[in-house]
């Protein structure tokens, strides 16, 4: 079983939509005959058991898939500039732009990291999902993993599930951070607003690491280790905290905030992102086991944001 790939994601009731439809959402790279076919031939299960394309679900529930390699994958490949910091015969690591789609999904066929790697890494439609192991929100820049082959994809998602690979994001956060050096509270869908995730009592468990690395006036500039990666953690935990991402209005942001700073205030008005960047990646490589290293600077537009708080800034920054 060397050549197949198992991974598993949970699915909540949406629309009254039938199995093959939740889970063809989930999976937009293959279509939706391909998900009916696995279910059909059990290389489906929910819940640990056999399903029906036709099934409907009632409540969350675990979804089980086994992957072969050669699989179709239903997305187009597009030329498109990827920024590669490593590259050898098992994984590459992307430095991905703000404003960039991690994966192919329902509104978002093309223009993707996705797409791109298609175009670039051909042999990648033998590795599930590309070999895009771990994600980013679109406006979220910074390294991501893809692993080359299905060696290498196991190895690797393995290493995330235990929690091995080490993920350090650096963002500035609305309003003057005190003492604060751990979160700890589960993150789940948000009740009303389905694009959202929220702090909930019967979400999953979710950990985040702070580290202030500056204090400004009216900001604060720190850094973030992940040790769970949920959905939108770090924005949904800072939000919580009343320190929302710099940028991000999906969960809290006002710019009214830096109202006397004109200049900063400007840029946020045109710069569609958010201060937020996935810094640097340790864990060990598949084929040496060694550990291997990687890190980026923040882009240009979050050290421009950076530079404009710091120009107003009257705080001790000590």
């Amino acid at each position: 079983m060397k050549n197949v790939t198992f991974y598993k994601f949970d699915i909540e009731p949406e629309n009254n939509l039938r199995l093959d439809q939740l889970i063809s959402s989930r999976l937009p790279e293959y279509s939706r005959s391909t998900i009916k076919n696995w279910i059909n031939a059990e290389k489906i299960l929910v819940n640990g058991k056999i399903c029906s394309p036709k099934d409907k679900i009632s409540s969350k529930s675990e979804i089980e898939i086994e992957v072969h390699p050669c699989e179709d994958i239903d997305i187009l490949s597009e030329d498109i500039p990827l920024n590669i910091l490593h590259e050898d015969e098992d994984l590459i690591v992307v430095n991905k732009n703000s404003n960039m789609v991690t994966h192919t999904a329902v509104g978002n066929y093309s223009g993707t990291l996705q797409n791109a790697l298609l175009f670039k890494y051909p042999e990648l439609r033998d590795v599930p999902r590309a070999g895009i192991i771990h994600r980013l929100d679109k406006q979220t820049s910074g390294l991501l993993i893809i692993a080359r082959t299905l060696k290498a994809h196991n190895n690797l998602t393995k290493q995330i599930q235990n929690k091995l690979i080490t993920k350090k994001y650096i963002t500035i956060t609305s309003g003057i951070l005190n003492n604060v050096t751990v979160i700890d509270q589960k993150i789940g869908r948000h009740k009303i607003n389905r694009k959202k995730m929220s702090v909930t009592d019967s979400g999953k468990e979710s950990t985040s690491r702070l580290k202030i690395l500056r204090r400004f006036d009216k900001a604060s500039l720190i850094e973030v280790d992940l040790v769970t990666g949920r959905t939108h953690q770090i924005r949904v935990h800072l939000s919580f905290i009343g320190h929302p991402v710099v940028g991000d209005k999906l969960y809290g942001f006002k710019k009214s905030i830096f109202s006397k700073n004109t200049k900063l205030v400007n840029f946020l008005d045109s710069y569609n992102g958010h201060a937020l960047h996935a810094m640097s990646l340790e864990f060990k490589h598949p084929s040496t086991k060694e550990k291997f290293f990687i890190e980026s600077p923040p882009p240009d537009e979050f050290l421009k944001i950076q530079s404009l708080i710091e120009k107003h800034s009257y705080a001790d920054t000590n």
